[in-house]
Formats: C-alpha cells, sequence, structure tokens
C-alpha cells in the first residue's frame, strides 16, 4: 500500500495547537465586546436615570415647588444624584428659559444630564386652584364666574 492511500489517524500537533489560538484569540474578542455592552448598558441605565429625575426637577420648578431663581442640591429618593437650577429670562415678561442639570459621579467618569424649558413664573401666572370653574346652563351654552363672556354650545366645522 502507498503512504497516498492510507487514511490519517488523527490530528498533528500543529493543528492542535492553530485550533487553540483561533479559540483564544475568539474568547479574548468575545470578553471585549461583553465589556463594551456592560458600559453601553451602564450609560442607557444612567441617561434614562437622569432624564427621568431631570424631568421631575423641571416640573417641580414649573408648578412652583422650586424656586425659579435657581439653587441646588440632592434628590431624597436618589441621594446620588445631585441637580442644579439656572433661570435667565428670556423674551417677554416673566417668560424664563430654565435648565435643569442632573449630575452624578460614577468611578471613573462624571455624567450629567442637561434639559432646558421655557416656563413663565408660576409666581405671577397662579394656581391650578385659582382657576375658575365653568358652569353649564339649561340652554347649553357655557358661563365662567365672574366673567362678562358666554359661549353658545354647539358644534363647529
Amino acid at each position: 500500500m502507498t503512504r497516498s492511500a492510507r487514511t490519517r489517524a488523527g490530528m498533528s500537533l500543529i493543528e492542535v495547537i492553530l485550533a487553540l489560538a483561533i479559540m483564544m484569540m475568539a474568547l479574548v474578542a468575545i470578553g471585549k465586546l461583553v465589556d463594551v455592552g456592560l458600559d453601553r448598558s451602564l450609560d442607557a441605565q444612567l441617561q434614562t436615570r437622569g432624564t427621568l429625575l431631570a424631568e421631575s426637577k423641571l416640573a417641580e420648578v414649573e408648578a412652583g415647588a422650586v424656586a425659579l431663581q435657581g439653587g441646588n442640591g440632592t434628590f431624597d429618593e436618589a441621594p446620588e444624584w445631585s441637580w442644579s437650577v439656572e433661570s435667565t429670562p428670556s423674551g417677554p415678561a416673566n417668560l424664563y428659559q430654565v435648565t435643569v442639570r442632573v449630575s452624578r459621579s460614577t468611578p471613573g467618569r462624571p455624567f450629567e444630564v442637561a434639559m432646558t424649558q421655557l416656563i413663565l413664573d408660576p409666581a405671577v401666572i397662579g394656581s391650578a386652584a385659582q382657576a375658575e370653574v365653568p358652569t353649564t346652563t339649561t340652554d347649553g351654552s357655557t358661563t365662567t364666574t365672574g366673567s362678562s363672556t358666554s359661549t353658545t354650545g354647539g358644534t363647529t366645522p
């Protein structure tokens, strides 16, 4: 029998070493991808939490619970997060551009979310409790207490 007609009995040592080297390079690449994925997951969690906290603080400013002139502090429900409010007059009287910055210092990198909105001064516009309740008469017209205007009910095109 000639050598070329014989079947191979197994793998050579070179083939085994080459296969192990390829497998180790693949494992290192997969490990790096896992690390990058974990970092992006942490960034997404921080962005989501920071945005929710900034929206809630902006709503407090709009409602008048936090002073429009500015301030800073930490959140009661999330003491690791801090906030600051800055406002500048913008255009018409009692209109302010309010910027809320929410930040957190994570190990190795600081993180900040900023939101800006135009807000009317809540001290000047009053509160929802001061609004007058409209009353409906028997003929379908709507009137507001203390007002001389009334509208007739119906449909408009």
